[in-house]
């Protein structure tokens, strides 16, 4: 006999401690808060571009460079903040390559919001997971980083290396 409850008299909510750790948590808190920096100048970027494109005499090397400049721009500055929401995720160990590349690449084409909402959204989740207090607007840093750091004194993370 099982204990599994038949489906519609259960409830999908945060459990307190069974969620990911404090050093995953912190993991994906950097490279989340990180990607909001990244995004804001990805959107700097693309109303530059926009308005030289709106002009009366665009030039076309200088709109194909500074779309070259968005690409790379954002796959270098996407890199370190996706790797640590890879590592916290378990990803491969290219798996922040293709996410940066994608979303260097979507940036380039379009304003690009919507790979950071995929990475971010991803992180978000495992916050839930652990419980973490959210705000109307998302997860604020302050609070973000205070529920790690408790996370972290109340469970703290067992000692690694030889004995």
């Amino acid at each position: 006999m099982s204990n599994i409850p038949p489906p519609g008299n259960w409830a999908n909510y945060p459990r307190p401690g069974l969620g990911p750790n404090a050093a995953t948590l912190r993991l994906l808190a950097d490279g989340y808060f990180g990607l909001n920096t990244v995004f804001i100048l990805n959107v700097l970027l693309n109303i530059v571009t926009n308005s030289m494109a709106r002009s009366k005499d665009p030039s076309l090397g200088l709109l194909i460079g500074l779309i070259a400049i968005t690409f790379i721009l954002v796959l270098v500055l996407t890199l370190p903040h996706n790797k640590k929401i890879g590592e916290g995720l378990g990803w491969s160990s290219s798996g922040h390559i293709v996410a940066s590349s994608l979303m260097a690449l979507n940036s380039a084409i379009c304003c690009g919001i919507i790979g950071y909402v995929v990475v971010q959204s991803m992180a978000a989740k495992k916050f839930k997971e652990a419980g973490a207090p959210r705000g109307f607007f998302g997860y604020k840093k302050v609070e973000l980083y205070a529920f790690i750091d408790q996370l972290g004194m109340q469970n703290p993370a067992p000692p690694t290396g030889p004995i």
